[in-house]
């Protein structure tokens, strides 16, 4: 035996839901003129007007879409004859400005190459100044340190003579003391 549509419908259900889907069926199926069969056969039937009467409204909507479009051409070229011609003046003014703003670049541009090259030389010639400067430093750093080094070789060798002179002042004290004591004891004995 086939398979109804029916048999479809129920395919996956348990036995019990086929039972219950099978009279809730036969119930539609029986009922009065408002049961849902009969709303479902109206809205079906609407449905197919609805579809039959798509194909006219395209058509009149289209021929609508056509006139509009056309309509919308002739504005559309009627504004760029307008705009062409308010657009060759304004285009010819504004070629004429970049013109003169390119001739006042180009002014600019030489100038500053000018002043550029000048600027150039400008700085090799500080470039070499500050080089001599960092010889002359070094040379001056070196002769200042050579300077201070000479200097505390004096120094030391000034404190190394006060020392001696010192050491030698107290000899001489000691050999005058001595000497004096010499003598003041020979003075006193004759």
């Amino acid at each position: 035996m086939d398979d109804t549509c029916f048999d479809l419908l129920c395919q996956g259900m348990s036995s019990e839901e086929a039972k219950l889907f099978r009279k809730m069926l036969a119930e539609w199926c029986d009922g009065d003129e408002d049961s849902f069969p009969v709303h479902l056969a109206l809205l079906t039937c609407a449905q197919w007007r609805a579809a039959a009467q798509m194909p006219l409204t395209l058509e009149k909507n289209n021929a609508a879409l056509w006139e509009k479009l056309a309509e919308y051409q002739q504005q559309m070229n009627a504004l760029m004859v307008t705009l062409g011609s308010a657009g060759d003046e304004k285009i010819k003014a504004f070629e004429d400005t970049v013109a003169t703003h390119t001739e006042a670049m180009d002014r600019v541009a030489r100038k500053s190459g000018n002043q550029l090259t000048e600027i150039e030389r400008f700085a090799r010639e500080i470039r070499g100044q500050m080089e001599s400067g960092l010889r002359e430093s070094a040379r001056i750093t070196k002769a200042f340190v050579d300077e201070r080094q000479q200097l505390e070789a004096t120094r030391l060798r000034y404190e190394c003579n006060l020392e001696w002179r010192e050491l030698f002042m107290r000899f001489m004290s000691y050999v005058i003391a001595i000497g004096s004591g010499i003598l003041t004891g020979y003075c006193m004995q004759h």
